[in-house]
């Protein structure tokens, strides 16, 4: 492992405006991916989130299409694509983030897809415990209902024999 093969990580957020549509998205991704080349990088991971509400406007924008891109680079690659990101009018914000002066693509990976069955764990006990809850009401809304039922027979019972 010599520090020659060795580069930079990065990592970039950005949120594009709902109606962008996926041709538009796609040529900003092959643009981007376009400079992550020229710098001498490579293209590690690249997420839709897809579109979600923020917390505040943007722009008069509610909602916003989320994406996740990783990558690796020399020199000035984020100034690059931060650049071509503004130039966008469908993009509404950016966030860039260095990694790691060093970036290793594979443990980045490995550490990313441990993240996501984490996640997917946690969620799954999630479910599961919300499922036991809603038993646990409709079994005691269901008794409860049971015990109305009773009582209000031996009222009736009490005031048919006086």
């Amino acid at each position: 492992m010599s520090n020659a093969l060795k580069v930079s990580g990065y990592e970039t957020t950005f949120i594009t405006r709902p109606e962008m549509n996926e041709e538009a998205l796609k040529t900003l991704q092959e643009k981007l991916n376009t400079v992550v080349a020229q710098y001498k990088g490579e293209l590690v991971m690249n997420e839709d989130w897809g579109t979600k509400r923020m917390m505040y406007k943007i722009q008069k924008e509610s909602r916003g299409r989320y994406s996740y891109f990783v990558y690796t680079g020399e020199g000035n690659v984020v100034a690059e694509i931060e650049r071509h990101l503004r130039m966008n009018d469908h993009v509404l914000r950016f966030l860039s983030v260095n990694l790691a002066k060093e970036f290793d693509k594979d443990t980045f990976t490995k550490r990313r897809e441990e993240m996501k069955a984490q996640a997917k764990k946690r969620e799954e006990e999630r479910e599961a415990r919300r499922e036991e809850r809603e038993a646990n009401r409709r079994k005691f809304e269901s008794e409860r209902g049971s015990d109305r039922g009773h009582r209000d027979d031996d009222m009736g019972a009490d005031h048919g024999d006086e």
